[in-house]
């Protein structure tokens, strides 16, 4: 429900909202076939034995009202206050496999039920700040509080290149950003920001040594992670700026950098502090340009991201060892091209090639 109103004159709206989510999932892990087609039925009664088995249905009940309001201070700055409650009830019930016994000659197998509820209450604020004098200028800042539930597929779903740790638990934290933003006449089109992520509880994956983990891989809550960096885009129309009387031509150029630092500050243990949070290159570099005459048009873009790590432990990329899951994704660039010629109204041929290098 959006709704407008004034206060002392000034432009006010408001917006109410309400989200009722409702559903029953399922899930199931068991043997697969040998061959190698497309087989995606279960082979249990060929592979009975076979480890990483169960079977569960998670009854999921979300309930949410969120809301906030714009409030026009005056002609050039606003405030926008936002909250949103949460009640989240996840449930699993169903089996999995504990392990083999034999009595007599004739092994049989375990399953262990495993039937658990979880309930949350939670309220996530939020507010924004904009300031903007002219078109091709404005300022803002925004705030928001974060949350991600840990799920029961991320806890009973077996994984044979990891163990999942028992107590793991929700994430929480929030986001900050400041920025700049705005458009040039039909010339240049920017937005440059700083942003802020606090992680508490990140989920991750880490090597443990101590009990009962005894040296695996295990997926968890990590630890407190923060997040810093940059993030720009700028787009150039360079036909509007230096060709502008030539209707048949178009040509612009854009940028989009992001510059990002992340560090674990405190963990479940010593070999993650300090380390890069995972799945974060420092450089991420989109840049490109779309040229076009007529009915023909073409675009070229670049993009280059540097290494990245792929668990906490921030394990190095080893290129000798291709049986392993783990270790970092080294840096790598790709140059991307498609074309387009429009020979009437109904009839346009396009093709592209990506990776051309």
């Amino acid at each position: 429900m959006i709704t407008e109103y004034a206060i002392k004159n000034k432009p006010s709206v408001l917006l109410l909202g309400a989200k009722f989510y409702k559903a029953n999932n399922t899930s199931q892990q068991g043997p697969g076939s040998r061959g190698t087609d497309a087989d995606f039925t279960f082979k249990t009664d060929e592979f009975p034995f076979y480890p990483n088995q169960n079977n569960f249905k998670y009854p999921n009940l979300n309930l949410a009202l969120f809301g906030e309001n714009i409030f026009n201070i005056t002609d050039h700055f606003s405030v926008t206050p936002g909250f949103r409650f949460e009640y989240i009830k996840t449930e699993s019930a169903g089996e999995f496999l504990s392990r083999q016994s034999t009595q007599g000659s004739n092994p049989i197998l375990i399953f262990n039920p495993d039937n658990d509820v979880r309930e949350r209450n939670l309220l996530l604020l939020g507010v924004g700040i904009s300031y903007q004098p002219t078109t091709y200028f404005e300022s803002y800042f925004n705030f928001s509080q974060n949350y991600r539930s840990v799920t029961f597929s991320d806890i009973r779903t077996v994984n044979p290149s990891f163990f999942v740790d028992p107590v793991i638990g929700d994430e929480k934290g929030f986001t900050l950003d400041i920025g700049v933003r705005g458009t040039f006449k039909q010339m240049v089109s920017y937005d440059v920001s700083l942003f802020s992520l606090f992680y508490n509880n990140r989920l991750g994956q880490a090597y443990r040594s101590e009990p009962p983990f005894r040296g695996q891989w295990v997926r968890g809550n990590i630890g407190r992670a923060n997040i810093l960096g940059m993030e720009s885009l700028v787009q150039w129309n360079l036909k509007e700026t230096f060709f502008k009387e030539n209707d048949n031509l178009k040509l612009d150029v854009f940028s989009n950098l992001a510059l990002t630092t992340s560090e674990y500050t405190s963990s479940i243990g010593e070999s993650v502090d300090g380390n890069k949070v995972e799945f974060i290159p420092e450089v991420n570099l989109k840049t490109g340009v779309s040229f076009g005459y007529k009915n023909f048009l073409t675009s070229v873009q670049y993009t280059y991201l540097s290494e990245q790590f792929t668990d906490a432990t921030n394990s190095p990329y080893n290129p000798e060892n291709k049986d392993r899951v783990d270790g970092a994704i080294p840096s790598y660039d790709i140059l991307d091209v498609s074309a387009s010629y429009t020979f009437s109204k109904n009839i346009k041929l396009e093709a592209g090639v990506n990776n051309v290098l």
